[in-house]
């Protein structure tokens, strides 16, 4: 399945490169820089992402849109979002990609704050 990890980014110059790197194992890496007035489009770019820019800063919800907009035009199968901060560690996506793959969740919602699976029946 072709997979997009979408990163949201407003000034985050001095953590993108590295959440890029760590994410491009596991697909395509897009990050939307919402404005931001220092260098993240362009470490973004030089990791690997591909890069589209907001003129100006519209925030996370717009930037996620244009995120799913560029996945949607694409053929993307997959679309994963992480922060651009390096909160979410990318080296647990396989995680959530692995009840999609294997066909057994249309949706998966990680939390850093919990440490057991959740299940949610179908029809919940």
């Amino acid at each position: 399945m072709k997979t997009l990890i979408i990163i949201p980014a407003y000034n985050e110059e001095l953590t993108i490169g590295s959440v890029v790197a760590l994410a491009k194992k596991y697909g395509d890496v897009l990050v939307v820089d919402d404005g931001s007035k220092d260098r993240t489009s362009e470490i973004a770019q030089k990791a690997g992402a591909i890069v589209i820019r907001h003129e100006v800063n519209k925030g996370k919800g717009a930037a996620l849109k244009t995120g799913f907009g560029y996945a949607l035009a694409n053929g993307y199968d997959v679309i994963v979002t992480i922060d651009a901060d390096g909160q979410h560690n990318p080296d647990e996506i396989p995680l959530l990609l692995k009840p999609i793959l294997e066909g057994e969740a249309d949706l998966v919602i990680g939390s850093r704050y919990l440490n057991i699976p959740l299940i949610i029946a179908e029809g919940a």
